[in-house]
């Protein structure tokens, strides 16, 4: 079997398929730990990627939560859009909608999308860092993995995952904080820099820098034009830094009622 390869003009959901692979252990414990350091908030409706781990992560995030609502998955994505002619897909997400509105219990729904898809490196799609190197060179892939708009073969440079990642932001993600909403956004390294990077004004230069923790939540207060950056305090057991004692990522103070809408 050849190196595979993805392109840019092709959904990107098919991208992944072969490299989809699920949590490991130690990602199964950071997700449960995250949920605990987000289990006051309420949340009103969740965005994953159509990757199985950001799905897995945002389920077992979910069950920490002090609300207890059930996350159901809705095939299709928030916009309804799936392959034409799929009267099983349809059904099910007609499904999804009645247990929505007519459950016995809390419920949140989870909406899955391409545009939240991890960055596709192509022919470097599930290569190791050495192996990489030793087929197209150790500078090579430095430049495909380091820069903003370099694309390696039949794959993205971040500066496409930024533009795919931020339309969908803007689209889909902002009206429902304009609708009053908390919103949980399960997704990736690579695009999670890319909103947070949209989010704070980053330069390009500033984008590459930042470095993104795996489980570790980020909050964002929406007051209606405007992201405030908060820091949604983790589990005393959790992401500390094992030499100085501290714990890494946001900076500001975050208290519940303070926020209005959350990703």
């Amino acid at each position: 079997m050849g190196p595979f390869k993805c392109s840019l003009d092709v959904p990107y959901f098919s991208l992944f398929r072969d490299v989809d692979i699920p949590l490991t252990e130690k990602g199964i414990n950071e997700a449960l730990a995250a949920g605990k350091a987000v289990s006051g908030i309420d949340f009103d409706i969740i965005f994953t990627s159509r990757l199985v781990r950001s799905k897995q992560t945002a389920l077992i995030a979910m069950t920490q939560s002090r609300y207890k609502r059930v996350p159901v998955i809705v095939r299709g994505g928030f916009h309804g859009t799936g392959k034409a002619g799929d009267a099983n897909r349809l059904r099910l997400r007609d499904a999804a909608a009645k247990a929505l509105e007519h459950a016995s219990c809390l419920m949140v729904p989870v909406y899955a999308d391409p545009a939240l898809n991890e960055r596709c490196y192509g022919d470097l799609q599930g290569l190791s860092k050495e192996a990489a190197a030793r087929q197209f060179g150790d500078e090579q892939v430095k430049l495909w993995r380091r820069s903003f708009d370099t694309r390696p073969p039949y794959g993205e440079s971040l500066q496409d995952t930024a533009e795919r990642t931020v339309r969908f932001f803007k689209s889909t993600i902002v009206p429902r904080l304009d609708e009053g909403r908390n919103v949980l956004v399960v997704a990736h390294g690579n695009v999670l820099r890319c909103i947070i990077s949209y989010l704070s004004n980053l330069s390009e230069i500033e984008m590459l820098r930042l470095q993104v923790e795996t489980g570790l939540p980020y909050g964002y207060a929406y007051d209606g034009s405007s992201f405030a950056q908060c820091c949604v305090p983790p589990p005393a057991d959790s992401f500390t830094d094992a030499e100085e004692g501290r714990i890494r990522g946001l900076s500001s103070l975050w208290r519940k009622g303070d926020i209005d809408s959350l990703i």
